[in-house]
């Protein structure tokens, strides 16, 4: 999105483009655009909410554009990073939420929201725009032009209008959920929309055939991925083999999106999700050394501190941040968040962690067996 257009990708050679063309008209759009500062609307911004409280039959939709509800979780974010430096007692933690004179929280100032945003280089664009230099406050109210305020609020119903169309199967026409939770495969022509029910009919599913075949294969045998359903998600059609890239033995077909997941997500996000793991454990040399690929090591590591490591005999266990991995092992910033101030760092040597990935495949081959029983 560049103010309220939207801008196509075009899949071309397998790759996903812009058109330049479409950019500098968008981009043209935006630029003539007459802000009118003499004429200012009001705007209130929705209170923070916790996370408990929020709407869970789609919690999707919260990753959806909402530009009032993003500047306020800014303020509460730097808020919120401003108590966790503060040494304060446990009955006054709550207090960074308290909205003060200036329509700020934690009490913050205007300076330090914005110079600590920057400095920490947290995004602060919306569409292309830039909303905290038109923000003013005046009359105990916060001001945006009343022009500025249209633009956003029309990119936020074509945002709208664009997902709730792409929800759509394309084959039966069933409404979908959300974004990377929804329906949408990636073709070598683009993207389809396809539900589970259409896809099982359409796509084979994978049996685990191919299970210690070496990668290097796969193009002599032609054995294409998009013939089948992805094995991760079971509801999308697959677009590549994925394959262990320690052992070049294939773990099974994989739409783009559970590709893009289990290679760039977060390890010790990716280790709670059991599919994740028993797909990770098809590759048969890594279930054989009961292992998992390098950058599975040190989050395996992170979950043994978060459960057995303690800051003196507080009960509360510690935040816990993976820094760095050296030759000798991986290294962990600790914070006690009941103890602000109280932050240490630990190291689990190399041997140490490879025992712990060890005891975790164990652990995920027991309660794969136990579940196909």
């Amino acid at each position: 999105m560049v103010g309220d257009i939207a801008l196509r990708l075009y899949k071309h050679k397998n790759l996903w483009k812009y058109d330049e063309r479409d950019v500098r008209r968008a981009a043209r759009s935006l630029a003539a655009m007459d802000i009118g500062l003499d004429d200012m609307v009001e705007v209130v911004f929705p209170e923070d909410q916790p996370y408990e409280e929020r709407d869970t039959e789609d919690s999707s939709a919260w990753w959806r554009m909402d530009w009032r509800r993003w500047i306020s979780g800014w303020m509460y974010n730097e808020a919120f990073h401003k108590a966790r430096t503060e040494d304060r007692p446990y009955s006054e933690w709550d207090e960074w939420k308290t909205i003060g004179e200036n329509g700020l929280p934690g009490g913050l100032d205007w300076v330090e929201f914005v110079s600590t945003r920057k400095a920490a280089r947290r995004p602060m664009s919306i569409v292309g725009t830039l909303p905290l230099e038109l923000l003013t406050r005046a009359e105990g109210s916060w001001w945006l032009p009343r022009a500025y305020v249209d633009l956003l609020d029309r990119a936020e119903q074509l945002e709208t209008k664009l997902i709730e169309r792409a929800r759509k199967c394309s084959r039966c026409g069933a409404r979908g959920p959300l974004w990377w939770h929804g329906w949408r495969t990636s073709t070598t022509a683009g993207y389809v929309t396809m539900c589970p029910p259409c896809s099982g009919e359409k796509y084979t599913a994978y049996t685990g055939h191919l299970r210690g075949v070496p990668y290097g294969q796969m193009r002599a045998r032609k054995l294409r991925a998009d013939d089948y359903l992805c094995r991760l998600c079971l509801s999308s059609r697959a677009s590549v083999w994925d394959h262990c890239h320690d052992h070049d033995l294939v773990r099974g077909p994989v739409c783009a999106g559970c590709n893009t997941l289990e290679g760039k997500g977060l390890p010790i996000s990716l280790l709670q999700r059991p599919d994740v793991v028993e797909h990770l454990l098809e590759c048969t040399r890594c279930r054989k050394e009961r292992t998992l690929p390098p950058r599975f090591h040190a989050a395996v590591a992170q979950v043994h501190l978060e459960a057995e490591a303690q800051h003196a005999t507080c009960p509360v266990r510690p935040q816990v941040r993976h820094l760095e991995t050296t030759a000798t092992g991986h290294v962990f910033d600790l914070y006690c968040s009941r103890h602000p101030s109280k932050q240490w760092r630990q190291e689990v040597p190399v041997l140490e962690a490879l025992k712990l990935v060890h005891a975790f495949v164990d652990q995920a081959l027991t309660a794969g067996a136990r579940a196909a029983e």
